[in-house]
């Protein structure tokens, strides 16, 4: 009966719980960044310079707007009506912008290391960047035509913004709560433990890593911040040298998007693509960092 109990608290109230971090991000989170989103959308319509845009500038816009949350961003895609710019999207925020914690991260990581070590990883992460770039730009061309925002015939209304707000938030809670009881899960009965502990030494095979590196990228899938966190209290403590402080800012700048991100990714998109969306960018990672090790190994040789 204990065990049940102390199990039902961590679901309801643990890291992921659903009475703790779920509500607290839908609804003071997510839901004024709808809000923000829907004045935005609003004021757009009825200014006509900005009614009629190139969709570079919907690009920059989306972007920009992922520099502060990708998730919030995935959401805001829901107002594209082109699948091709959806797809592009898509791509360019779960591989290519990072989140307010990774640019926090890179802020501190340039902090801790020499002028050499962080120019390393800012050209190597460039062009990783300027590549994927040119692939996705190749594979989901834009379509240069003005895009056209739809003006509301009705009057401009806070009210029915905030409602709309609100039933795109309330659409999110059972892929959210649903995520929450499974990571719970996994917590309580250490499946990310033993996930940390077999990927271990395939990192310090392949990748040159210790072993906490297993645990630093499980967590950054889960939550950015807290491997944010973790990253940079090992790197004062002396775990990482710097060409593996080089290789890891790489994986995680490139890793596949925290839990938030990824339940709306599953929820817009058919399971096919979800999966192949989040695959592709966890083995990018992977290889990105393979690279980025093998070639630092040889030149600090």
């Amino acid at each position: 009966m204990n065990n049940i109990t102390h199990l039902l608290t961590w679901i309801f109230f643990g890291d992921f719980g659903l009475l703790t971090v779920t509500p607290r991000y839908l609804f003071l989170v997510l839901f004024p960044i709808m809000v923000f989103l829907g004045i935005l959308g609003q004021v757009f319509a009825r200014v006509p310079f900005l009614a009629r845009s190139h969709p570079l500038i919907s690009q920059f816009f989306y972007t920009l707007l992922g520099l502060g949350c990708t998730t919030a961003a995935l959401t805001a895609l829901d107002t594209i009506q082109s699948p091709s710019m959806r797809r592009r999207m898509i791509w360019i925020l779960v591989m290519l912008v990072p989140c307010s914690s990774q640019i926090a991260l890179i802020a501190t990581f340039a902090c801790l290391v020499t002028l050499r070590v962080f120019m390393a990883y800012l050209i190597i992460s460039g062009c990783f960047i300027a590549l994927l770039y040119f692939i996705i730009s190749r594979s989901y061309p834009l379509n240069h035509s003005l895009i056209h925002y739809q003006q509301d015939p009705a009057a401009f209304s806070l009210l029915r913004i905030v409602k709309d707000a609100f039933q795109s938030v309330t659409g999110t809670v059972i892929p959210f709560c649903a995520g929450s009881v499974i990571i719970s899960l996994a917590m309580y009965f250490g499946l990310l433990d033993w996930i940390s502990a077999a990927c271990g030494p395939l990192l310090d095979r392949f990748l040159h890593l210790p072993p906490e590196a297993a645990s630093l990228m499980l967590l950054n899938i889960l939550k950015r911040d807290f491997s944010s966190a973790s990253l940079l209290s090992m790197a004062g403590s002396g775990t990482f040298d710097a060409v593996q402080l080089v290789v890891l800012l790489v994986m995680l700048t490139f890793s596949v998007p925290c839990f938030n991100s990824c339940v709306l990714l599953f929820k817009q998109q058919k399971l096919p693509m979800a999966c192949f969306i989040w695959l592709g960018s966890l083995s990018l990672s992977i290889l990105f960092g393979w690279f980025v090790s093998s070639i630092l190994a040889i030149c600090f040789v």
